[in-house]
């Protein structure tokens, strides 16, 4: 008799706990039912999870490929190419004049062919073919610092990227 005695405890206990339950959970629906009646949440896209939020400016660390140290690199070098070669022009053009200062203006020519002011036969036909060359290199390596302008300005970078370090002329 003993062993029926206990069932009906364990049942009353259970009924206990229920009951207990069954009035906080009423009482919770009845405080949110009585506070401010929220409207459901608005949906949300896909689209709208995935893009950041326009206070949150942020900045791609490399445009076509390259960070900003090397587009910097890429065109400090073609500017440093652009500078030399313009120099090195520049050195072959005062050693011209300095050579055309000490001879005379005579000009010699075939006779009955006049000479032409801009002929490279008086002076040194060596110094005036290395001008040539040199302007030759002077408007490669300005091209190829243009075309670097381009392809920075086709991949987007921006220009406070390159342009702080390029000297002015």
């Amino acid at each position: 008799m003993k062993g029926c005695w206990k069932i009906p405890r364990r049942l009353q206990r259970g009924i206990v706990t229920c009951s207990l339950v069954g009035l906080i959970v009423p009482a919770a629906g009845a405080l949110a039912a009585g506070g401010d009646a929220e409207a459901p949440p608005k949906s949300v896209t896909l689209d709208q999870l995935l893009t950041l939020p326009s206070a949150l400016p942020v900045e791609p660390t490399e445009y076509g490929g390259l960070s900003r140290g090397e587009w910097s690199s890429r065109f400090a070098k073609a500017q440093a190419d652009v500078a030399a070669a313009k120099a090195d022009l520049q050195k072959s053009l005062d050693k011209l004049s300095d050579l055309a200062g000490k001879t005379s203006n005579w000009k010699v020519a075939a006779p009955g062919v006049q000479a032409k002011a801009d002929d490279n036969s008086p002076v040194n036909y060596g110094l005036k073919q290395e001008i040539r060359r040199k302007r030759e290199e002077v408007e490669r390596t300005e091209r190829k610092l243009i075309d670097l302008q381009v392809e920075a300005n086709l991949a987007g970078v921006p220009e406070d990227w390159y342009k702080k370090s390029e000297t002015t002329e």
